[in-house]
């Protein structure tokens, strides 16, 4: 990674499902909306076996590991209604909840107008001088008479604030994130790249962010708070430049994907491990704790469950006397740290147990992997996952 031009210090907050506007991620025990297994079949019949690891058109495939920070600078598809309030006018209400406006809607355009920002928000409403003005949305959390991202239009009447002397709606928008996560793999032959193994999630909302694009950085860990039972520590870092590194392409259930400019790790590739390959026991994880260069720490796989629909596929628990001393465990900011069994990638840690920070939840790297080749396959780089 790239030695420090600009810092930008910021502590990694609460859980994995939801984030800030400086941080996405962290470890709890909440659900994940449930991952859609049937993506394994954009692979059809060119899994094929060798040695039990994955393959692609008869190769058996091999990533490089990472466990490096990685910076993430994202904007939104649309803008992302987080919260309604009244407006102090004559009529004293809300008049994006009188519309039919409801949090976690997502605002694509109003008056004809597309919009991706705040600003554009602000004076699109501002352009109807109080005039009724049609709003097209799409709403992730359908009722009956929706489906799950369809385009909904709505009529919205904007209400004159006395205190702010201008039309408002009420609404309470967000259409930016950024953070730090950690890299799961890195494709040589394609220059994908797979991190987090979670999705990146509204603070407010707890829904996924719908990507229109996003950019890659360099970061560097500067610190961290150590885990006690029930209170996860978490990791500090900062960015290291304003300069891109990469591109995020997905944002999705399993992880957030893009391409990197090159490989973050100079460490040889190896296989990733088909599902029979894993077996409860030893195994290590790569993660940073200082820095930007991962370290090598001894974990146990306690349980496996490849089916499980939240990706919550192992169980793992930390052994690692060093690791354990230091943080305690497994931190809030180690989320796409690789797992290694054997020789052979297996999965990437996403949770931690709140009540016994040794211990966390990992997903299989099958599932990322699988994932990041729709991606690089596709036509469209751009996957919004609204």
């Amino acid at each position: 990674m790239k030695k420090t031009v600009k810092s930008l210090t910021f502590i990694l907050l609460t859980s994995f499902l939801i984030m800030t506007s400086i941080t996405f991620f962290s470890f709890n025990g909440s659900d994940f909306p449930n991952f859609i297994s049937a993506i394994n079949n954009q692979f059809g019949n060119l899994k094929n076996k060798s040695d039990n690891a994955v393959a692609v058109n008869g190769v058996v495939k091999k990533v490089i590991p990472c466990g490096q920070p990685f910076g993430i600078k994202m904007l939104t598809e649309g803008i992302i209604v987080v919260r309604l309030s009244d407006i102090s006018g004559q009529k004293n209400s809300c008049p994006a909840k009188s519309a039919g406006i409801h949090v976690g809607d997502i605002i694509i355009s109003v008056g004809g107008e597309k919009i991706t920002s705040n600003e554009d928000l602000s004076k699109a409403i501002s352009a109807t001088n109080g005039e009724t003005v049609e709003v097209v949305l799409k709403r992730n959390n359908s009722d009956d008479s929706t489906s799950p991202g369809e385009e909904i239009s709505l009529k919205l009447t904007p209400e004159y604030c006395d205190s702010e002397k201008c039309y408002k709606t009420g609404m309470w928008v967000r259409d930016s994130s950024a953070g730090i996560g950690t890299i799961t793999f890195y494709d040589p032959s394609t220059g994908v790249f797979g991190g987090l193994g979670h999705p990146i999630c509204d603070t407010d909302t707890g829904d996924l962010m719908p990507l229109s694009s996003g950019e890659i950085c360099d970061v560097s860990i500067t610190g961290y708070k150590k885990g006690l039972n029930g209170t996860p520590g978490e990791l500090r870092g900062r960015f290291l430049s304003k300069d891109e590194i990469g591109t995020v392409t997905q944002n999705t259930n399993s992880g957030v994907y893009g391409l990197l400019n090159e490989s973050p790790s100079e460490k040889e590739e190896i296989e990733v491990a088909d599902y029979d390959e894993i077996k409860t026991g030893r195994a290590e994880i790569l993660t940073t704790i200082s820095g930007s260069e991962p370290e090598k720490y001894s974990v146990s796989i306690e349980q496996i469950n490849h089916d499980d629909p939240d990706l919550k596929n192992l169980v793992i628990r930390i052994t690692d006397r060093e690791l354990l001393d230091k943080t305690g465990g497994i931190l809030q900011g180690m989320s796409g740290s690789p797992i290694i069994q054997n020789g052979k990638l297996i999965g990437a840690v996403t949770h931690v147990f709140v009540n016994n920070s040794s211990m966390g939840y990992g997903i299989l790297a099958q599932t990322m992997i699988t994932q990041s080749q729709t991606n690089s396959d596709s036509n469209n780089c751009l996957n919004l996952a609204a």
